[in-house]
């Protein structure tokens, strides 16, 4: 079975393969696995950030747990827009024809 997205993958600047590795610790990216991270990231942040009322360091842990939300969500945004997700197609959705 040939591998569709392994082309868009070596096409890619290495700048962006970088991003993506480094981002994920793993050279094939999941979509979903992004959008978890991203969603775990910005509950946990608005977390730490209430914390932050009591203690001066949960509010900074929540502030870099927000950060590494946006850079999640710009990440995902690149995904989409160069079209490298790894995601297995869903049997039965259209789009995986």
């Amino acid at each position: 079975m040939i591998d569709k997205h392994a082309l868009n993958w070596h096409t890619l600047p290495l700048w962006l393969r970088c991003w993506f590795g480094f981002g994920f610790l793993h050279m094939h990216p999941t979509r979903r696995v992004a959008k978890r991270i991203e969603a775990v990231s910005h509950v946990s942040g608005f977390l730490f950030c209430l914390l932050g009322f009591v203690s001066e360091a949960a509010l900074a842990g929540g502030l870099i747990m927000l950060s590494t939300a946006y850079l999640f969500s710009l990440l995902s945004w690149q995904g989409d827009r160069y079209g490298i997700w790894f995601d297995a197609p869903v049997q039965g959705d259209a789009r995986a024809a």
